[in-house]
């Protein structure tokens, strides 16, 4: 009877953990301003749809665009929903860092692992995106959770689990194709009780088979209809061999030193400590070398961004967690760990739910999602202000014109046309605002080199951005 009561009350905490992450992600969804890549991947759904199914194979992340085309965020709310959708998905990878901290530490191994996530500022940020990141990173943990349970039973099933998981992973972003080795650290650290070698050799070549049979069959099918789901890999490496360690050395002081703004220096240095402390105890290598190994591939690519990391700051605050949960294990110690726990997120997750200026983000990550040309501010004063004049129709020569054109889904269509960074758009441009100079129909030009500088017509307003962001400047092209 105390078994089943412990299993109870571990249910219920984890279930009250589970809803608590999503009451806290789901207010104020809507409110940061749709990124570049949000608009862009609502758009690869949207023409998807009206094209066919593999139309962008080639960009690497077709699971991801699959996922938010089921709740057509095209149609209405665009930002919201597809953000919602990513929520979504990112609860089965929340669940089973739940589930890995029951397994390594029973519930008080849950507890710290489910509140060290819930209270993350970086998960808070990048979770609440519609990005493909977040929905590699919830595989990746669902594969990390199936194959930890090796340490418990070499079932084929938990491997062809954790082989789906990992294909799941890859199908939402191929960045994500480091962690198959998860299966092989798998089979090498754990340890099942009562099990042979040959028993953790066939549970290795069931999860391998199927999560390299399934990538690679996938893989396949859509190079023979003509698709290169890795194409994308090489064109953003393609100087990979040259200063390979200068390169690897570099990145990783810079994204460390961005990782650790939302974490605070402190408790960066101690989840470091805490992947070290998990790689010299046998029943722990398994996460700190899921955190490290696929981690040092992803430092050596060329093209670097925060979000890319989101696999490797779950597996660190996991890795965190288990530390924190076998140093407090005593019960005079558990209150202790929640107050320091309770204040880490006053001081760091706090001040991202409540920010409207968003400052707080690391300055790398402020210049990419705030003051760039890539960033939705200014978009909604636009939308506004358009919607004030009249507007029945709308020319956006901006990088980020996606996201003001689901904005505007319910005031007024948004002619988005190619806009080549190298320029040669520009002649092209000048000829289309020429052609369309007419009452009710307005332009959106954003103060960047690769559209015209001006407009015909009257300019109508000019909207500054945050951090000397590109402005925005609004003509009325009526002749």
């Amino acid at each position: 009877m105390p078994a089943v009561t412990n299993a109870n009350r571990s249910l219920v905490i984890g279930v009250a953990l589970l809803l608590g992450l999503w009451l806290v992600r789901l207010p104020g969804l809507g409110a940061f301003p749709p990124f570049i890549d949000e608009g862009v991947h609502i758009w690869f759904g949207e023409r998807s749809l009206q094209t066919s199914p593999l139309a962008y194979a080639a960009e690497g992340r077709l699971f991801t665009i699959w996922w938010l085309l089921l709740f057509q965020p095209h149609l209405a709310a665009s930002v919201w929903v597809a953000r919602a959708a990513v929520v979504l998905a990112v609860m089965p990878g929340a669940a089973a860092v739940l589930a890995i901290g029951r397994l390594g530490g029973s519930t008080w191994g849950m507890i710290c692992a489910g509140l060290l996530y819930l209270l993350s500022a970086y998960h808070h940020f990048y979770d609440r995106l519609a990005l493909a990141d977040p929905l590699a990173a919830a595989g990746v943990l669902l594969a990390v959770y199936f194959a930890y349970r090796l340490s418990r039973r070499a079932a084929a099933a938990d491997a062809a689990l954790t082989g789906v998981s990992l294909f799941l992973a890859v199908g939402a972003k191929v960045s994500a194709l480091p962690y198959l080795v998860v299966p092989v650290l798998a089979a090498f650290t754990l340890r099942p009780p009562h099990a042979a070698v040959r028993d953790r050799l066939r549970w290795l070549a069931v999860a391998s088979g199927v999560a390299v049979g399934l990538t690679g069959a996938f893989a396949l099918g859509l190079g023979l209809l003509g698709y290169n789901p890795f194409v994308l890999i090489g064109a953003h490496n393609p100087h990979a061999a040259d200063g390979l360690l200068t390169r690897t050395l570099t990145n990783t002081v810079e994204i460390t030193a961005v990782l650790a703004v939302y974490t605070g220096a402190a408790v960066f240095a101690l989840l470091v400590l805490a992947v070290t402390g998990l790689l010299r105890r046998a029943r722990t290598a398994f996460f700190g070398l899921c955190c490290a190994l696929p981690a040092l591939v992803l430092l050596v690519s060329e093209r670097q961004s925060t979000r890319f990391y989101l696999t490797p700051m779950s597996l660190l605050l996991l890795c965190g967690a288990l530390a924190l949960a076998q140093l407090t294990s005593r019960r005079g110690l558990r209150g202790l760990a929640l107050v320091l726990i309770g204040a880490w997120g006053v001081l760091q997750w706090l001040p991202f739910t409540r920010t409207a200026d968003y400052t707080v983000l690391p300055a790398r990550d402020y210049a990419e999602y705030v003051a760039s040309d890539a960033s939705g501010f200014g978009l909604n004063a636009a939308r506004q202000a358009l919607r004030d004049a009249g507007a029945r129709r709308v020319i956006g020569l901006l990088a980020n014109c996606q996201g003001l054109r689901y904005l505007a889904l319910a005031d007024f269509p948004v002619d988005c046309p190619r806009v080549n960074p190298n320029g040669e758009d520009i002649p092209y441009h000048r000829e289309l605002l020429e052609q369309n100079r007419a009452a009710g129909t307005f332009a959106v030009l954003e103060a960047i080199p690769y559209v015209p500088d001006s407009a015909p017509g009257r300019q109508m307003a000019v909207i500054s951005r945050p951090g000397g962001g590109p402005a925005l400047t609004l003509y009325d092209l009526a002749p």
